[in-house]
């Protein structure tokens, strides 16, 4: 049982006027410069997004657009400051509405959401029992594994298990390419007067994340991270299953002390080589699986799905042992009727950086 949040406010008819969908038009406005890319990247009819736009002008009593003049596309649209200012104000109210209603949930449901997390807690540790009984593994291998994860968890009474923070999202943002066909280590390339991974680390910096972990093979990477107050996992293991199992490890041991700390209900795990990715399109992300924390997650445009990727935590054990050179796509593409794809915004946010050229040409887009 998890609680659900949709915020949406009504002119004086009882109306609905403006939520998410006119709040992602008109992030979408300022960002294209034009109303109809807006609604394309949205897979909107133009005519239903001009409605949706003069219906709330005429609601609040001001202009959300104005024209501008010039540049290659003859002239487009952009936000009025009365715009700007109320798409902040909605989300500061959403974001409120969100957290108020996790509070409010935890309080009065508190027995329910306890015992919820008694019964998934004995359900993950019967998956652990039941992968180590059909893939035997030493002592020591073991060993390295998340605490929550071990078999002799079973024997842990109920009333035993520490009381989680719930709901919790952590957030692996992963930092170990080798760079080859970029000839250097690109997350450390310049990107509009910073190194590129800062992008990400922007876009992830959410309070809807309980922790997040940064998994590189690069020192000048984790000083970085470092500086800003992000933790580091600063390894040497070839393979890009070893920064997916770093990345779990990671979150699992990121509660406070005990003898089985509480798993997060998900992970999001992030490349950090797309830095057109947004924070409102990661934070859409994060609230689709806050609001129900069964599914895997993954960021889609035109169907065609990529990253980033949410998964429960029943999926840890499997991410921790995937094959050599699998990412988390190959989980993901093992319970197809699991994943609920989010549509970005736009192509561009899928677009990673492989070569020095792609780096120039994302940030021409950003500079036009």
């Amino acid at each position: 049982m998890y609680p659900t949040t949709r915020v949406f406010l009504k002119d004086d008819n009882g109306d609905k006027f403006f939520g998410e969908g006119p709040c992602r038009l008109l992030e979408g406005i300022e960002r294209t410069g034009s109303l109809r890319a807006a609604a394309q990247e949205m897979q909107m009819a133009y005519t239903k997004a001009l409605h949706l736009l003069k219906h709330a002008e005429e609601t609040l009593g001001f202009p959300l657009t104005e024209r501008t003049i010039g540049g290659k596309g003859g002239g487009g649209s952009r936000l009025t400051a009365e715009a700007r200012d109320f798409v902040k104000k909605y989300k500061t109210y959403r974001d409120a509405c969100y957290q108020a209603n996790l509070e409010i949930y935890r309080t009065v449901f508190r027995e329910e959401t306890q015992e919820n997390d008694c019964r998934h807690f004995i359900s993950h540790a019967n998956i652990e029992e039941d992968r180590q009984r059909l893939s035997p593994q030493t002592k020591a291998e073991s060993g390295s594994h998340c605490p929550a994860l071990q078999t002799n968890s079973i024997e842990k009474k109920a009333s035993d298990t520490p009381k989680p923070k719930y709901p919790k999202l952590a957030c692996v943002l992963m930092a170990s390419g080798l760079g080859q066909r970029f000839g250097s280590n690109k997350l450390m390339a310049p990107f509009h007067g910073e190194p590129l991974i800062c992008r990400i680390l922007n876009a992830t910096d959410s309070s809807l994340f309980s922790c997040r972990v940064v998994v590189t093979r690069y020192p000048e990477i984790a000083g970085l991270c470092e500086e800003m107050g992000i933790r580091a996992v600063l390894h040497s293991f070839p393979y890009r299953n070893d920064t997916v199992r770093l990345g779990v490890e990671a979150v699992c041991d990121d509660s406070p002390s005990s003898d089985a700390p509480p798993l997060p209900d998900g992970c999001m795990f992030c490349a950090c080589d797309q830095p057109l990715l947004s924070r409102e399109t990661v934070e859409r992300m994060a609230r689709a699986f806050l609001d129900e924390p069964q599914f895997i997650y993954r960021l889609a445009h035109g169907g065609t799905p990529g990253n980033p990727i949410i998964f429960p935590k029943e999926h840890f054990p499997a991410l921790r042992d995937l094959p050599q050179e699998k990412g988390g796509a190959y989980v993901a593409k093992s319970f197809p009727q699991q994943v609920r794809l989010i549509e970005a915004a736009s192509a561009m946010e899928l677009r990673d950086i492989d070569t020095s050229e792609d780096l120039t040409l994302l940030e021409r887009i950003i500079s036009d």
